[in-house]
């Protein structure tokens, strides 16, 4: 059956996003790697070689425990890697939640109300460290904030090897045995996951339900429609997608992608069981959500007065977004100075309208389309050099050196950084020019290309940081793996006639 006209429009756009990501990373290279757009042509050659060789025995290799044997050996070494390169000053608001909750432990103090209110995002990653912490607390009395700090990497780095461990999952789900150990490989390789796995906050925690979300979706596309079974996944997916929300809004916007998807792929005779099981999971969305909700008001007793104090609109972050496209002190303490809700979202509509029309039509479309674009998609650490840089954790360590960005050898790093940025986004394109030129409907991976679209536009119109797409990474991650795939296959099948075994 041919695509519809909304799959092949979604298919297209995606294919004009990542040939857009593919130029960003090359001006990037030739502005601050120009070593590394230099070797990436020959580093892809090499790749499209080995991806067209059928070598002799590679099919027989006992990939299931050498991928247990390199997830083991990863694992220690990230710890290690996260224990000396984590910066021990506990700026912004990943510190603030680990400062406030080891002191509500230590001594019941109630958390700042004003900024809980004025950024209700954090709640959720605040109770499960005050949870966390408390039960710590319980079974060592003893236990000081600086055990508490190091328990926090830790807890950062298996929420990255949890996500890890769920990508080869998926991949073995996908492309079997063999294809996903070279999978798991390339991920292992993305070094912005390690200099992400220090920080246990929503951009760690959120990847890892991130990656359970799209497990869960992947199984429940296998079972089908029919039976209890697909209820109590799209149940499950439901009370997730709950968590989701409260947790790292952006998660969300899977969700959202895989109930589009659901309906694009969906035939007019599923119509009712698609309802039915749409409500389901809505349902137990708002389920979770509410509870969830219910849970942090006994922690954080925040009422409707305090949160139309202090909390801020949504239009804020549009606002803020149009000085230079990220965080300005100056644009919080000006939303922060109207005393109620309603007078800060009039304040913050007029500035936006002020600061649009500040720009010409030919200004405004360079910025949202070329200066934010560069700030969201152009750093190949996605901002890891730039935090780590923030405090001094050992200053005369070589890692250190490495990978912070005013560190001696940043610039080494920054091409291996580069290098792999360009193969990943490579990998991606080849996946969406395979999906577009697919004639059949869907494609495991369609909600997560959806997924791609709605962060783009999200940064397109938000607060943008290279930062915020680190929990994305391994979803980037999963599509690139597809188009080389989809690329050996290609290649297989022209140079020896057949089809490429899994």
């Amino acid at each position: 059956m041919k695509k519809n006209l909304l799959i092949r429009a979604v298919d297209v756009l995606y294919v004009l996003f990542v040939c857009a990501i593919a130029v960003i990373a090359l001006v990037s290279m030739a502005s601050g790697a120009l070593p590394a757009l230099l070797l990436l042509p020959f580093l892809l050659a090499v790749i499209v070689w080995v991806l067209r060789s059928r070598p002799r025995g590679v099919g027989r290799l006992p990939y299931r425990t050498m991928w247990l044997c390199l997830f083991v050996v990863g694992a220690v070494l990230m710890f290690a890697f996260a224990l000396s390169v984590c910066a021990d000053d506990l700026s912004w608001d990943w510190g603030k939640l680990i400062r406030s909750a080891a002191e509500y432990v230590f001594t019941g103090e109630k958390a700042d109300a004003i900024y809980f209110a004025r950024y209700p995002n954090n709640q959720l990653w605040y109770g499960v460290l005050v949870c966390l912490f408390s039960l710590v607390h319980m079974a060592v009395p003893s236990v000081s904030f600086a055990q508490f700090f190091h328990l926090t990497i830790a807890m950062g780095c298996l929420m990255v090897l949890v996500s890890i461990g769920l990508f080869h999952h998926i991949a073995v789900m996908l492309w079997g045995e063999k294809k996903a150990f070279f999978a798991g490989v390339f991920l292992w390789l993305c070094f912005p996951l390690w200099m992400w796995s220090p920080y246990a906050y929503t951009d760690t925690s959120g990847m890892m339900l991130l990656m359970i979300l799209l497990y869960v979706w992947l199984v429940l596309r296998r079972k089908g429609a029919g039976g209890a079974g697909p209820l109590c996944l799209l149940a499950l997916f439901g009370l997730l997608a709950g968590v989701a929300w409260k947790l790292k809004v952006t998660v969300f916007i899977f969700v959202l992608a895989v109930f589009l998807t659901m309906l694009l792929e969906s035939r007019r005779t599923a119509v009712k069981g698609l309802v039915a099981g749409l409500l389901i999971a809505v349902l137990c969305a708002f389920g979770s959500r509410t509870a969830l909700g219910a849970g942090l008001y006994r922690l954080l007793p925040i009422d409707a007065e305090d949160y139309d104090k202090n909390e801020f609109p949504m239009s804020h972050w549009v606002m803020m977004s149009l000085k230079y496209g990220g965080y300005n002190q100056e644009d919080v303490d000006f939303t922060g100075s109207f005393p109620s809700y309603e007078e800060k979202q009039r304040a913050n509509l007029s500035e936006i309208k002020r600061r649009l029309r500040a720009r010409s039509a030919a200004g405004n479309l360079k910025f949202f389309f070329v200066d934010k674009q560069f700030r969201t998609w152009s750093d190949p650490s996605f901002a890891g050099c730039e935090y780590l840089s923030r405090a001094k954790h050992d200053p005369d360590g070589w890692l250190e050196e490495l990978v912070r960005q005013d560190g001696d050898k940043n610039g080494i790093f920054l091409v291996v950084l580069s290098l792999y940025y360009g193969v990943m986004v490579a990998g991606m394109v080849a996946g969406a020019l395979a999906a577009l030129r697919n004639t059949e409907r869907g494609g495991a991976l369609s909600a997560a290309r959806l997924t791609m679209l709605g962060i783009a536009l999200l940064m397109t119109l938000w607060e943008c940081n290279s930062r915020y797409i680190v929990l994305f990474l391994p979803l980037m991650a999963l599509l690139s793996c597809e188009g080389y795939v989809e690329l050996r296959k290609g290649l297989v099948k022209e140079k020896h006639g057949e089809e490429d075994t899994p």
